[in-house]
């Protein structure tokens, strides 16, 4: 018998029956949560592991793509819950917390879940920044048996995690110990040392660096542009987190105001609590469900006792003696969506608001 599987005819059949089994195709070839997660991890897969009782190699599926499971299953945005089948259902999966759990198995434990480190290829690689990024670029570098040397310019390496982060949302202790299992692989860690001043690019690749990763991170303040910002106890939410991350004394005296609506702020907001403030107040230019915020870290400075005032811009700070006392601002209204659907602000009245925050 002749049996033929590659002619014209049988080519259609098969387009034919391809077509028809993806006319009803309703699965989806990766999963929403998958798809949404910026790194990309195996949802469906360490939570599987989980469920079948091996946490470790659940730890070992994260790391795969991502090194600092336990630390970033404490502050993650969890885009992926919001894309979760569940939610057809009930609620999402707590896929946050499972990576923490999975995170924290592995520290508790002792016991690193990561694959094998190639053999050495005795290429020097020199990464600049030891944040998040610098920190993943080693790991996985690292990994590929090359010989990894991190320079970062602060006295500690996590960079916005361990500066822009408060403690009671990351413990640095959880921090260091993920840190502690990167830099293991590492063949040299060096702070304190500032591209430019301590070293450049140049003569990194003189010492025998085959390549350079930067990684300088985003600690540029985003400033407001408005009069009196230059006085006295106005601080930039990245500049507040860093001094207090720094274990720097900063006076908030008995009422704070913080401006803005991100995460930033909230993080703002609940730190000035635990540093004592009596009255904190969160001046938001647009309405409750407009801010970018996570839902949680919303209702949590809330349940800590912070003040909204909401549809509220500032426009400019008042100062004595050099120092802010006081905040003028103005009420907004939400007018017509623009293009991007959002909702345009204008301007409610034209006088300002009394001066009501005495700093």
């Amino acid at each position: 018998m002749a049996v033929k599987t590659n002619t014209a005819k049988i080519k259609e059949l098969r387009r034919m029956a391809t077509e028809f089994l993806l006319s009803e195709h309703c699965g989806d070839c990766i999963a929403p949560c998958q798809l949404a997660c910026p790194a990309e991890i195996d949802i469906q897969g360490f939570v599987a592991h989980i469920a079948n009782g091996q946490p470790g190699e659940a730890a070992k599926l994260i790391r795969e793509k991502l090194p600092l499971p336990s630390s970033v299953g404490r502050v993650c945005p969890r885009f992926c819950e919001k894309e979760c089948r569940r939610n057809l259902v009930d609620e999402p999966v707590s896929i946050c917390a499972l990576k923490r759990f999975a995170g924290d198995f592995e520290l508790a434990a002792g016991i690193s879940f990561m694959p094998k480190v190639k053999s050495d290829t005795g290429k020097q690689v020199a990464v600049v920044g030891g944040g998040p990024a610098g920190l993943a670029a080693a790991y996985y570098l690292s990994l590929e048996g090359h010989r990894v040397t991190i320079f970062d310019a602060a006295p500690k390496l996590g960079g916005m995690m361990r500066y822009g982060i408060p403690e009671y949302r990351l413990p640095k202790e959880v921090l260091d110990q993920e840190i502690e299992v990167i830099t293991s692989l590492c063949e040299n860690v060096f702070t304190n040392k500032v591209m430019g001043r301590d070293f450049t690019i140049n003569q990194l690749k003189i010492m025998g660096y085959a390549a350079v990763f930067l990684s300088l991170g985003s600690w540029a303040n985003q400033s407001l542009g408005l009069p009196g910002e230059e006085l006295a106890g106005v601080y930039s939410g990245i500049q507040f987190l860093r001094e207090i991350a720094s274990s720097r004394t900063v006076p908030v005296g008995n009422r704070v105001v913080v401006i803005g609506g991100g995460n930033t702020a909230m993080d703002a907001a609940r730190t000035s609590v635990r540093l004592g403030a009596e009255e904190v107040t969160v001046v938001y230019r647009r309405s409750r469900n407009e801010m970018p915020a996570s839902l949680h870290e919303i209702e949590q400075a809330e349940e800590e006792g912070v003040n909204f005032e909401l549809l509220t811009a500032p426009v400019g700070f008042i100062g004595e003696n050099g120092r802010v006392r006081s905040i003028s601002c103005i009420r907004m209204r939400l007018g017509e969506p623009d293009s991007s659907g959002r909702r345009r602000l204008c301007r409610y009245g034209t006088q300002p608001l009394r001066s009501r925050w005495t700093l």
